[in-house]
């Protein structure tokens, strides 16, 4: 299943926000990597404001994915009796396209857990640099794992009809 046959099964209102969601990770990460290439030892107030500007589109991207996630409800399997039941089956496999959200989200996390890592590492502390690789490191992470958290409650599971 790829994710064009998926992307319909959202509801509207999940579509919306998981486009706003992406389009904040996106310009959170646009900031952030302004700052972290961008910058020098010290902040200029312009780059001062591109962090907050990755601050806050962090904040309004993981408000709209949290939002989207939970106001998708699940795609029911089967039912049983007069009641649907929902597929809960932790063995049952996501197809790849899914998946891929969640290995990308964790590969992400590893990246930023270096970077703050590395930041504290230093004599003077975290520098503007390290802060704003977190940032769009986050920023990947969150967009990634919010992603997979969506398409799989609305994704068929392998193995099942």
């Amino acid at each position: 299943m790829t994710l064009g046959e998926v992307w319909p099964r959202l509801r509207p209102l999940c579509r919306r926000l998981a486009l706003l969601g992406w389009a904040a990770s996106a310009a959170g990460m646009g900031a952030g990597l302004a700052v972290a290439i961008a910058s020098g030892t010290r902040l200029s107030p312009m780059m001062t404001t591109f962090q907050a500007v990755s601050s806050v589109c962090m904040a309004v991207a993981v408000a709209s994915f949290v939002t989207a996630a939970s106001l998708q409800p699940r795609t029911p399997a089967h039912r049983v009796g007069d009641r649907r039941e929902l597929d809960l089956d932790p063995g049952g496999e996501f197809p790849a396209t899914v998946r891929s959200f969640l290995l990308g989200s964790l590969a992400l996390l590893a990246g930023a857990v270096a970077f703050a890592c590395a930041g504290l590492l230093l004599r003077s502390g975290p520098s503007a640099q390290s802060v704003a690789f977190c940032q769009v490191f986050l920023l990947g992470a969150a967009a990634s794992g919010f992603t997979f958290m969506l398409f799989s409650k609305v994704a068929p599971q392998r193995g099942r009809n």
